[in-house]
């Protein structure tokens, strides 16, 4: 401050005196006249010349001042112009840290709360498949009394085949779920599985839905390898992904579905599983999250629960990939990528090298 009062109090001063200094400067050349004029008292023209040029240069101490004058304030106009820029600069990285901080507090902040949801999840789920595991082993153990009492009628047979499989196939997903939930594999040995079977086991489930609300079915399955998934956790994925298709697709005229395996031509690739269908597509403001659990905010596609984050965690635990992509022509497609099975004898070497089995 006392610096700052110093510097103003002599510039006050040095303004005060330039006036008189530039009113004075022009006095140096009378000096001069008066020497000229004493001693060289005749010839009037010489001397009125002389005037003429004296009153000319007088003002050259006064200009060079305010030469000097100018180059210093352009200096320091030029000075504070360059501070303003730096300033302004570091303004704008403290706006963007700010934002980065915030945005980061916000993200921890969800990540905690989505965390603690889990959690919770996680707990009831543990509780819940106790509870429903049970009941299941008994109706299973009752079917399979049943088959055995009633193995002369062939039809009831063959329900009762089909209820049994549906059985084991919900226990296999009440365990794997919670796998999912608690975000471990643990030690499962499984089998590799053939993807166009469960995609099959799949539509079939489902078919009769479909069929009931007028949505059509379309398979485009080309041949690909064994992968390295269980087969309930790629049916269990596909019934999903057809569940939402069918629940977007309700009243729309020419509805359908397309479930496609992609041909498989490089070797070591991804097998690719796609399941399109011609409905209003997922809204772009929930795109980003639509793998996260508990996003709502509307009816159809745009209320999701834990259907998506429980499809991308199952294939997570096994190196297997899911992702939306708007679909040509209108609607969604979601594209499911599964590892495939390495070598076996039951895997053909021709998988890898791209050729074909004699």
């Amino acid at each position: 401050m006392t610096s700052d009062a110093g510097e103003g109090g002599g510039l006050n001063r040095s303004r005060k005196r330039n006036p008189l200094v530039l009113w004075v400067s022009g006095a140096w050349v009378l000096p001069l006249l008066g020497i000229v004029f004493l001693f060289h008292p005749g010839f009037l023209f010489a001397k009125v010349a002389i005037s003429v040029l004296a009153v000319l240069l007088a003002p050259l101490p006064a200009l060079l001042y305010a030469r000097g004058q100018r180059d210093r304030l352009i200096a320091r106009a030029a000075n504070a112009e360059e501070e303003a820029a730096q300033l302004k600069l570091q303004l704008e990285t403290v706006r963007y840290r700010t934002s980065r901080l915030r945005e980061e507090l916000q993200a921890a902040d969800r990540q905690a709360r989505l965390s603690h949801q889990l959690t919770l999840l996680g707990q009831f789920t543990a509780g819940f498949m106790h509870e429903f595991n049970n009941p299941l082993a008994i109706v299973a153990g009752r079917i399979e009394v049943l088959l055995d009492e009633r193995k002369e009628d062939a039809a009831l047979c063959t329900d009762l085949q089909q209820m049994l499989k549906e059985s084991r196939y919900m226990g296999k997903i009440a365990s794997t779920l919670l796998q999912a939930l608690r975000r471990e594999r643990g030690g499962e040995v499984f089998d590799t599985s053939v993807p166009q079977k469960a995609l099959a086991e799949a539509l079939h489930a489902l078919q009769p839905t479909a069929d009931s609300e007028g949505v059509r079915l379309v398979e485009e399955i080309a041949e690909a390898p064994r992968v390295d998934v269980p087969e309930h956790v790629v049916g269990e994925v596909v019934r999903g992904l057809l569940s939402n298709a069918l629940e977007a697709l309700k009243g729309r005229d020419e509805a359908a579905i397309w479930v496609r395996i992609e041909p498989y031509r490089t070797a070591g690739a991804k097998v690719v599983v796609k399941i399109e269908d011609n409905g209003p597509g997922v809204p772009e403001n929930i795109r980003e999250h639509l793998f996260e659990p508990f996003v709502s905010s509307g009816a159809g596609r745009e209320r999701l629960g834990l259907g998506l984050f429980l499809a991308a965690s199952l294939l997570d635990m096994y190196d297997g990939r899911i992702r939306y992509e708007a679909r040509n022509g209108g609607g969604a497609s979601f594209v499911v990528e599964l590892p495939p099975a390495r070598f076996t004898r039951g895997q053909p070497y021709h998988w890898f090298a791209g050729g074909t089995t004699e």
